[in-house]
């Protein structure tokens, strides 16, 4: 350890003559982190976590919300029972949260009272489910046609949500117009106000990635227009007292591209206009395209880090309208567009990018992560046996063990081991403790230490690896493997009690939470 302080008192001697000492300092201090500690010929990877008074963030306590898209309407629910009990035991682990109902076909769909005339569609083209896959050029609008639901297939789909305590965010049809361009909100207005009469809890939003309608359905909004027709969305909620205070979130943009711009300026554009008319402000994301991404995308770090950087595009476009405190949401989102990635997208090898996601996200101060989807596609969270996949599991331990609290933290290694600090759970005990969570993966094929600075003691450990296989879809914790009991009852996620000192171990391709018993006043001090 001392030849290596040496090596970089030497190395630095140079910079010091040209830069200042502040700077030079700075450098020694990150060289001294990531030089880390070798006991036993082993590198250890240092953990600082802040002291901070007050948390980095608060999220949403609906942070991880989930999706299903409308083209499950469309097709009429197939392998989809909406009546089935089933389904509420798997949903309701991941309550609290927003059950959105939308996607490309949420522009077709038309609401109708009488179930006795009803449209629906066999087959739609597999783009239906998210971006365009290029921007650039037109997408299949003919496979697209409109379609209907019935009165009845959404009091099924209130009743599902209201039993698994989500809150239903619908997606209006954007695309019904009047000659001259403006929306045309009869059919709306009739759904609002059947939901109105039947006191339905519903959010609401209104077209689906407009900036992407001329690829998608041959037909252009643009974004001046839909913020006059989101002002009048809010007219007419006014007139209903359930929704007289009802969220309007949206447009529902595709990720910012630096090289596509549309998008950015699509949004920025709307936002000029409907700032005050929106209460959170929703974009979708997705990280490349299902039809040529392979297993190394998921496992590639500068896939990873993409998201970090068009949330900071899209924090800068919020900021040039003056809208900072208005909430940001990924209003639609998942790895890979285009449906997924064929046995990735769903397996265990997405939960890397998919936990990465949430720490991002988190850490970066949005509200609301909406998952696409619950059910359907090759990124769903359960199968069509309505078996949970891997990042069902993910995503149920994030709900229980992870606060709302981000505490900054800060782990001196390489791009391919990430960590996420929070306050944990208030109910993960059943006494009270204060505790900080550690969560995050090791995606190196060797096994990573880490030493947490200034703790030694008991950690509660889980740590979630495959059967052996990247493209498995089953996950182990502590090395058994998870399944739900006969009857849709939850296991019992037992930790392993180890101890921090000297270091703690990340496996080859696997993620961990650690709940670690330290006292922080961010835990205490929530904004």
């Amino acid at each position: 350890m001392h030849q290596y302080i040496k090596k970089i008192l030497t190395k630095l001697q140079d910079c010091c003559a040209s830069v200042t000492l502040a700077i030079c300092i700075v450098l020694l201090i990150l060289s001294l982190l990531f030089a880390t500690f070798k006991p036993a010929n082993k590198i250890v990877h240092v953990l600082l976590i802040s002291r901070e008074i007050y948390p980095l963030h608060v999220i949403d306590k609906r942070f991880l919300s989930i999706a299903l898209d409308s083209v499950l309407i469309a097709e009429g629910f197939p392998h989809f029972d909406l009546k089935n009990p089933y389904l509420v035991k798997l949903m309701r682990p991941l309550g609290p949260g927003y059950l959105r109902i939308g996607g490309n076909m949420a522009d077709r769909l038309r609401f109708v009272h009488n179930i006795d005339f009803s449209f629906k569609i066999k087959t739609i083209a597999t783009e239906y489910d998210g971006e365009c896959p290029n921007e650039g050029h037109f997408c299949d609008a003919w496979d697209r046609p409109n379609f209907t639901m019935s009165d009845t297939e959404w009091m099924q789909l209130n009743e599902l949500a209201q039993q698994s305590d989500f809150t239903i965010l619908f997606d209006l049809n954007c695309l019904i117009r009047y000659p001259n361009g403006s929306w045309n909100f009869e059919n709306a207005e009739d759904l609002i106000k059947f939901s109105n009469d039947h006191d339905l809890n519903v959010i609401w939003e209104l077209g689906n990635e407009p900036n992407a309608f001329r690829h998608v359905f041959d037909y252009e909004v643009n974004a001046t227009q839909l913020a006059r027709d989101f002002k009048q969305l809010r007219k007419i909620l006014l007139r209903y007292p359930k929704y007289k205070n009802s969220l309007i979130v949206g447009p529902d943009t595709t990720r910012p591209d630096l090289k596509h711009k549309e998008s950015i300026i699509y949004l920025r554009d709307f936002l000029r206009t409907a700032n005050i008319t929106v209460d959170a402000i929703t974009w979708h994301q997705y990280y490349f395209n299902g039809k040529t991404a392979t297993i190394n995308d998921f496992l590639n770090p500068s896939v990873f880090n993409v998201l970090e950087s068009q949330i900071l595009i899209v924090k800068e476009i919020v900021a040039s309208i003056g809208a900072q405190l208005k909430p940001i949401w990924l209003g639609e989102t998942s790895s890979a567009y285009s449906g997924g990635v064929p046995d990735c997208s769903n397996r265990f090898v997405s939960t890397f990018i998919w936990l990465d996601k949430l720490g991002i996200s988190a850490r970066n101060g949005l509200s609301v992560v909406i998952r696409q989807t619950f059910f359907g596609g090759n990124y769903s969270l359960v199968d069509t046996n309505l078996e949970p996949l891997p990042d069902w599991w993910i995503s149920v331990l994030f709900k229980k063990l992870v606060g709302p609290e981000v505490v900054p933290c800060y782990l001196a290694a390489s791009d391919e081991v990430r960590v996420y600090c929070h306050c944990t759970q208030k109910n993960v005990f059943r006494y009270t403790l204060t505790s900080v969570i550690i969560y995050g993966f090791n995606v190196k094929n060797v096994e990573v230490n880490v030493r947490i600075d200034g703790y030694g003691s008991y950690v509660l450990e889980y740590i979630l690896t495959s059967d052996g296989h990247l493209t498995s879809r089953n996950i182990l914790l502590n090395g058994e493997p998870l399944h739900l009991f006969p009857n849709g009852t939850l296991p019992n996620f037992r930790p392993k009690v180890t101890v921090a000192h000297p270091y703690l171990t990340i496996p080859p391709y696997s993620l961990v939470f650690w709940i670690v018993p330290i006292s922080s006043q961010s835990c205490y001090n929530v904004l």
